[in-house]
């Protein structure tokens, strides 16, 4: 291997996945991790930079951290990631457009977006943020050009695109903070765009294939993207409260029902944890609840993938407070943001 920065980060990401296996290999994957660092560290220091390389690094990082499940540092490896993307990346003056030619130019860097798009979407949700970088599907490569399912969407990167969409619209709407009592002209691009995002949302077709598992977690995401959606006009219009958690409450149950068709032990089962992770947040029957509960315990004893663990967490104590029928302060049910908040986590639901 040539780039000994490339080296250093798999052997981390590699002896993490072995102390994630067996305990006994926790001090060589601290030191491994150690020495990825460093190298990552130097790179950036010096007068000769490989981007690429660098992007590679940092995401590796941030997947490590995520894979582990930290709720911190996870988030820090992102936004060096989306710097260094930056930082390499030309701007025009006049469109203002972020010109990416540096990576869309080769497989390697094309595969290097699409894998950083995937955490950054995830964190916008997670996170009440905007996109580190670009909202839309500035990383869509593979489906629109080849019909292959991307490695990291499968065949759901348009809604992915439309989820990151919706969280520059929850942003936008926190920022005005017009709830019911906004201007009106606001509002009413607001109401605009979230029809418009939920109708694509609700449009989209899912490429055809004989990959029942993939066509399942492409529709498994497109219910999180409404949930998303509707989660934040409940938020930011109080008014539209019935009618969004009737809507939720639908796609919920249209979530469990493509994860159990979903086998267990299958590679699609490796990205549920968005749509499990939404649907739970939401969940009220207490069977869909146990569905939810169980399958994401059998992918942390499985798979060993820890970040479903305080993921699983969040929805525990949010399924025991309604159950109690404790509440917020300003009188509603108790969120699973509430609870993230009060622990001070950033959950990676990647």
């Amino acid at each position: 291997m040539d780039s000994s920065l490339l080296r250093d980060a798999i052997t981390a990401w590699s002896s993490t996945h072995l102390a994630l296996q067996n305990n006994n290999y926790e001090n060589t994957a601290r030191e491994h991790r150690g020495i990825a660092l460093s190298s990552l560290s130097k790179s950036l220091a010096s007068q000769q930079r490989d981007p690429q390389m660098e992007l590679a690094s940092s995401l590796i990082h941030c997947a490590m951290e995520s894979v582990t499940g930290d709720t911190n540092q996870w988030f820090k490896h992102l936004v060096g990631a989306s710097e260094i993307i930056r930082s390499a990346a030309a701007v025009d003056h006049e469109t203002h457009q972020t010109d990416l030619s540096k990576f869309t130019s080769t497989v390697e860097g094309r595969w290097l977006l699409s894998n950083f798009a995937y955490h950054d979407v995830m964190m916008t949700i997670s996170e009440d943020r905007k996109p580190l970088l670009l909202a839309g599907d500035y990383w869509n490569f593979s489906v629109s050009q080849s019909g292959v399912a991307d490695s990291y969407f499968g065949f759901a990167s348009k809604v992915m695109s439309l989820i990151s969409q919706i969280s520059v619209l929850n942003v936008d709407m926190l920022n005005d903070d017009t709830t019911d009592t906004g201007k009106q002209g606001e509002q009413d691009d607001f109401a605009t765009t979230a029809k418009s995002l939920q109708q694509e949302l609700i449009d989209w077709k899912c490429p055809q294939s004989n990959n029942t598992m993939l066509v399942n977690l492409a529709e498994s995401y497109r219910s999180a993207g409404l949930i998303h959606l509707y989660r934040i006009l409940r938020r930011h219009r109080p008014k539209l409260t019935n009618a969004t958690t009737l809507k939720i409450a639908e796609q919920v149950t249209v979530i469990v029902h493509r994860v159990q068709d979903i086998a267990i032990g299958s590679l699609a089962e490796s990205s549920l944890l968005l749509p499990l992770f939404l649907a739970g947040g939401d969940a009220k029957d207490v069977q869909h609840i146990q569905i939810i509960r169980s399958r994401m315990q059998e992918i942390i004893k499985t798979r060993h993938f820890r970040n479903f663990q305080p993921a699983l967490e969040v929805l525990e104590e949010t399924w025991h407070m309604g159950g109690l029928g404790i509440r917020t302060g300003d009188g509603k049910p108790v969120d699973w943001k509430d609870v993230t908040k009060r622990k001070g986590w950033m959950l990676s639901i990647t």
